[in-house]
């Protein structure tokens, strides 16, 4: 009787505290420089306040729920003691002999006995156990396990495991990795990493031996197997804090199935994450909610309250759909399809991200990607007041609506321009002979669209004349596609109906190029006596047919037609390294010099040195242009019949001078009106 008197002693001077009736399914979580206690739904992340001051002018952490007497313990930064909570949310102080002078931010109450453990790193600190059994021998008496050098973690708070061997402790540290502790002989094994940093000074066990760990950063509430800490999971989003430490009752279902349901949960299959144990999306019910109204539920089931998503037009690839939906008050909207019909919505998949959504109607375009599989799937639509969320996960206050909807398959539709001659002047940056049948080749362009979205680029042509003596590639550049968005196990090129042995993208380049001709003096046929290929008079009799290719460029991540037109199509030419180009071309840098049309900006492979030497005015006047305003390059849309060898421009097309100079203003029929007999008449086979 004398040792039970003085026990009361230790606790308190004044009435003992009320014990908490049941062992609750809410977990708890004490905040603040001056301690409030809180109660937050694991389901969801929600949270409200159960007292915004417990009784003490300091903080209380190193939180832990008695199973044994069903009191919250939990260390007194006030009197660097141990207090404990009960139903009346108080703080009542516990004296205890034979621990250090310090506070301890770690600890828990075990579940095998009734002892509260508590941990601070530092040799002269370590792992404490207290008895919490009034019949004990060492009631009230701080032992230390272990000191705090041999057992070195930076954990923030743990808790201790409802099944397996009795005496475990779990943590996780500031990097990420998972710790079980026996508390027994304070030795410690590291289990993995969770995938997850920072600072988690929330932890908790349910009665499935979940853990979940609560970060104080952002609030985000994960929930890791301890078997397998890899399959770790996003679980809810919960409070914030700087200060943060939390308590569970680890016997208790995270669900109470006989308090009335406040969660919305989604109606779609379970692969899509729906159900609880699929860490399927759901929210708190409250004010925010899709519609007319929202139901709560204890389980995922079908509701009428999906009212307040629907789409305005038919989800057709390729096209924008257009998506109405009403906001009881204003909240952030993010969803999902799952377009591949896979039976999960990936990241990818997202349609509408963060979206402030206002009371009543909002409306939203989305695109359809062109790959998007024809038929039925589903979509997730969330609107919460987090504005970043993933398609599963628990959320306070809120709703998912989960919707069937069906994909419409758009048909490929092809669009060619008119057939057009590009024609080059090589002797850039010297005086040319602006004859403009160094390097002519005559092309067309088919785009193949779904919807608005360009999908592949298809450019077929010849080589129709090689007037140089110099070594030029031929090339195409596609304006504003990036090359890492080009299919290119797809990619074909053919060159006189063979398909050619390299791979005509360009490597090591942001822009997508391709080579079409690496070296147009290669590709052609030349007799005795004839130093070109269809320049030259008397040099008829030898093959006489311009050399074919067709390119197909498909594209990995399709473009809206708006941005992918034809006219970002840019033809051009560079020097073949290790072959002679003139006195101002570095033969080891020949890639590094290019000609393209009047004005047109270079690639990233040109070499700025070249500007501005010779008979070039760039910087002055423009790209690729005489201070006369003579291009190098030109474009001619019609069936275009080049100058002979070394017959000038403007003796063989006289208006062209005017029509360039004029910046393309006047003359603009100039090719119609040739001079006769200074043009190459040989009729060709290139396509019509």
């Amino acid at each position: 009787m004398k040792y039970r008197l003085l026990s009361l002693c230790l606790l308190s001077a004044g009435v003992s505290a009320t014990p908490f009736d049941t062992c609750p399914s809410k977990a708890f979580l004490v905040q603040g420089s001056t301690a409030s206690m809180y109660g937050v739904n694991l389901v969801s992340g929600a949270y409200n306040e159960f007292a915004q001051n417990v009784g003490t002018n300091n903080k209380l952490n190193g939180f832990g729920f008695s199973l044994h007497d069903r009191y919250l313990y939990g260390w007194d930064y006030s009197r660097k003691d141990v207090g404990r909570v009960g139903k009346d949310y108080n703080l009542e102080p516990v004296t205890t002999t034979g621990f250090p002078d310090t506070n301890f931010y770690v600890g828990d109450v075990a579940i095998h006995e009734n002892a509260y453990y508590v941990y601070k790193k530092g040799g002269s600190y370590g792992l404490y156990r207290v008895s919490l059994d009034e019949n004990s021998g060492d009631y009230l008496q701080a032992t230390r396990v272990i000191n705090g050098s041999a057992l070195n973690l930076n954990i923030f708070d743990m808790a201790f495991a409802p099944n397996g061997e009795a005496g475990l402790a779990y943590s996780v540290d500031s990097a990420g990795n998972l710790h079980r502790i026996n508390v027994a002989t304070g030795a410690s094994t590291s289990l993995g990493n969770v995938g997850q940093s920072g600072t988690f000074g929330a932890v908790y066990f349910d009665v499935e031996n979940n853990f979940y760990i609560s970060r104080n950063q952002d609030g985000h509430i994960y929930r890791v197997n301890i078997e397998d800490p890899s399959n770790t999971q996003l679980f809810a989003y919960g409070p914030i804090s700087n200060t943060n430490d939390g308590a569970r009752c680890a016997t208790a279902p995270i669900i109470d199935e006989g308090e009335d349901p406040t969660m919305d949960y989604g109606d779609a299959p379970d692969s899509y994450g729906t159900s609880l144990n699929e860490n399927g999306a759901r929210h708190s019910v409250g004010d925010l909610y899709f519609g007319d109204s929202v139901s709560a539920e204890h389980l995922p089931k079908a509701q009428d309250d999906d009212n307040g998503v629907s789409f305005v037009t038919s989800i057709e690839t390729g096209y924008d759909a257009l998506i109405s939906f009403t906001l009881s008050t204003n909240g952030f909207v993010n969803a999902w399809i799952d377009w591949n019909q896979d039976g999960q919505f990936q990241s990818s998949e997202r349609i509408i991200s963060g979206f402030s959504g206002v009371t009543g109607e909002n409306r939203v375009l989305v695109p359809v990607p062109v790959d998007a599989v024809e038929g039925n799937t589903w979509a997730r639509f969330r609107v919460s007041n987090n504005s970043d969320i993933a398609p599963t996960g628990g959320v306070g206050n809120g709703e998912v609506e989960d919707i069937a909807v069906s994909v419409v398959a758009s048909s490929l539709i092809e669009s060619s321009t008119a057939w057009q001659t590009a024609a080059f002047e090589d002797l850039w940056p010297q005086t040319g002979d602006y004859d403009f049948n160094d390097v002519v080749v005559r092309y067309r362009t088919t785009t193949g669209q779904v919807g608005n979205q360009v999908v592949q680029y298809k450019v077929e042509g010849a080589l129709m004349a090689v007037g140089a003596g110099y070594h030029n590639a031929f090339a195409i550049r596609f304006k504003d596609i990036a090359r890492s968005h080009v299919n290119e196990a797809g990619l074909q090129l053919t060159i006189d109906g063979s398909a050619a042995q390299h791979s005509p993208l360009e490597a090591n380049r942001n822009e997508a190029i391709a080579v079409i001709f690496t070296n147009t003096r290669d590709m052609v046929p030349t007799q005795e006596g004839c130093k070109f290929f269809r320049t030259e008079e008397g040099c008829s009799d030898i093959q006489r047919s311009p050399i074919p290719f067709e390119l197909t460029l498909p594209l990995a991540t399709s473009y809206n037609a708006s941005i992918a037109t034809v006219d970002k199509l840019d033809p051009f030419i560079f020097a073949v390294n290790g072959h002679y180009h003139g006195p101002y071309v570095d033969s080891n840098n020949g890639r590094g010099w290019e000609v393209h049309l009047k004005n047109q900006s270079p690639t990233e492979a040109f070499d700025n040195s070249y500007l501005d030497q010779g008979d070039d005015t760039s910087t002055t006047n423009g790209y690729f242009q005489t201070a006369s305003g003579l291009p190098w390059a030109l474009i001619i849309n019609t069936d275009w019949q080049h100058p002979k060898e070394r017959v000038d421009m403007s003796i063989a097309y006289p208006e062209f001078v005017e029509f360039a100079s004029s910046t393309g203003e006047k003359n603009v029929t100039w090719f119609e009106n040739p001079v006769a007999n200074y043009q190459y008449t040989i009729n060709n086979a290139a396509q019509n």
